[in-house]
């Protein structure tokens, strides 16, 4: 079926380019995110939580140090050690 809708200019230069600089079409683009927004619906409806993954925060984030910057197991691992045994950094 084709579909013909208006949109305002500078969201379409916006939208073209961004296809653009990702080699895609606007028509995949505009598929791709009617699928989503109908996805989101159902889940809505469904009674599930809608989570938005790319953005989500875990409620222990607040409780990691800011001075952590290795999130390896084995650095994970090592800190476990160190409380174990009592040492401090």
């Amino acid at each position: 079926m084709k579909a013909i809708f208006q949109i305002p200019d500078e969201l379409y230069r916006e939208l073209k380019a961004e296809a653009a600089r990702e080699g895609r079409t606007m028509r995949d683009i505009t598929l791709q995110l009617f699928r989503q927004w109908l996805v989101a619906r159902k889940a809505v409806s469904s009674g599930q939580p809608r989570v938005d993954w790319r953005n989500f925060q875990s409620p222990l984030a607040a409780r990691v140090s800011k001075d952590v910057s290795d999130h390896s197991m084995e650095a994970i691992r090592s800190s476990i050690a160190k409380r174990r045994h009592g040492a401090n950094d």
